[in-house]
């Protein structure tokens, strides 16, 4: 029975009977459906994940098999030399990727007295060790074993990228196929199953450079972001959406004027290419902040690590000297993938069937690791020119047309390679791949 203070609750008039009902409050009824429209759409997503996932399963199990001949091939050469084996994928620029998810950043810059700065994590991009802290903080996992897991499920969804991209850019499946496992087997692939950043960049950039294609604007403008958060290679890809950008202010209409930056057609990427290098410009304006200089980022990184831009001219002069001079075959092996790196460079660039933004991203990506001076990582090269990974794709029109068993060869050949050109870096000469 109710108390004295409890109102008794009466029928109201919209129950009674012939009452008029009411319409729901606009913002209670979006409310009430907002369940049902998140859990559709994430069926809907995962539909058609799933459905572009399928055909490109055969490029992912390619890239995961050649991941898997690195490993063997590094833990031989860790038996062989008698070193460790585990430790040494989150070694160089490993240690500084786990510094920074253990840590954070420095708050000030380490200077000597003389006014030079000290090697420091700031010189590091934030998006993959923040990634490695995430999946660190979810799973419990080490720094190191973080970074792991990090590196293997962005490499499946760069293959993947790389695949739908060569998919769209060749319409052929084994092209595309080849296209992602060629990546996957490049010279400097073995950081791809390292505590490396690499693997993420690639796959922000491989769908983001498919977005730029498929003129989907904002999601490009948002893999670019991705994209400069984790590499300063990220320009390459802003060139790109920057290019395909003024491809359609500069159209002409049927009646001969250009479309022009204000027009509704061109409002969409005109922002979406302002906003792509925020990320990166913003993370390189926080160092100079924290350096107390405009240009803190690029003093650093010639100061510290002794990279700086001279337009290639210490690349010339290395090679020269590598290809002339005694000195350790692993140089003139260096060497000589630069050459047939840009050699394949010129030849994809013939290739007219491709979109320009295309080219534009791949050029890009070569002239940044190219021009940059090397005195100390010449034999980074190939790791530099991983992101390039435009380059491979008349080759893999080319190899599509070859017999199933000269591929595999050649692409088991590849892996191999690779997981011995890195490890021989790290277990002979004791550098940073």
């Amino acid at each position: 029975m109710p108390s004295p203070s409890m109102p008794v609750a009466e029928t109201p008039p919209a129950a009674e009977k012939g009452a008029i009902r009411m319409p729901a409050r606009p913002d209670s009824a979006f409310a009430a459906g907002l369940p049902d429209r998140l859990r559709t759409g994430a069926v809907d997503f995962a539909h058609r994940a799933s459905a572009s996932f399928r055909p490109a399963r055969t490029a992912v199990l390619g890239y995961l098999i050649a991941r898997a001949i690195n490993l063997a091939v590094l833990g031989a050469m860790a038996l062989a030399a008698g070193k460790p084996f585990w430790s040494m994928v989150g070694s160089w620029d490993g240690v500084w990727f786990r510094d920074i998810a253990d840590f954070g950043y420095v708050d000030k810059i380490p200077v000597s007295p003389a006014g030079k700065p000290y090697w420091t994590n700031v010189e590091f991009f934030p998006g993959y060790p923040w990634a490695v802290r995430l999946v660190g903080d979810v799973t419990g996992l080490s720094a190191l074993n973080a970074g792991m897991v990090v590196t293997a499920l962005a490499g499946v969804v760069a293959a993947w990228g790389l695949y739908a991209l060569g998919r769209e850019l060749t319409g052929s499946h084994r092209a595309a196929t080849l296209f992602a496992i060629l990546w996957g087997v490049a010279p400097g692939s073995m950081v791809l199953t390292m505590v490396y950043s690499e693997a993420l960049f690639v796959a922000f950039a491989s769908w983001g450079l498919l977005a730029v294609v498929r003129r989907q604007w904002t999601l490009a403008c948002v893999l670019c972001l991705f994209a400069g958060l984790t590499r300063n290679t990220a320009f390459g890809l802003v060139a790109a959406l920057g290019v395909a950008t003024l491809a359609i202010v500069l159209r002409r209409r049927e009646d001969g004027t250009r479309v022009g930056l204000l027009a509704p057609e061109a409002r969409h990427p005109v922002l979406a290419t302002l906003i792509s290098p925020l990320a990166c410009v913003g993370f390189i304006a926080w160092v100079g902040w924290l350096a107390g200089r405009p240009d803190g980022w690029v003093w650093i990184q010639d100061k510290a690590f002794n990279l700086r831009f001279d337009w290639g001219i210490s690349t010339v002069q290395w090679m020269a000297k590598y290809l002339t001079h005694l000195g350790r075959p692993i140089y003139v092996v260096c060497t000589f993938v630069i050459i047939l790196s840009v050699a394949l460079m010129i030849w994809s660039f013939r290739d007219r069937r491709v979109p320009l933004p295309v080219h534009v991203y791949g050029g890009v990506v070569m002239f940044l690791a190219l021009t940059t001076s090397n005195g100390w990582f010449f034999h980074s090269k190939p790791r530099f020119m991983l992101p390039a990974f435009t380059i491979a794709l008349p080759l893999a029109r080319l190899m599509a047309k070859w017999p199933r068993g000269v591929v595999i060869s050649v692409l088991v050949a590849g892996a191999a390679f690779a997981g011995w050109y890195v490890g021989f870096l790290l277990y002979v000469i004791n550098t940073n791949p």
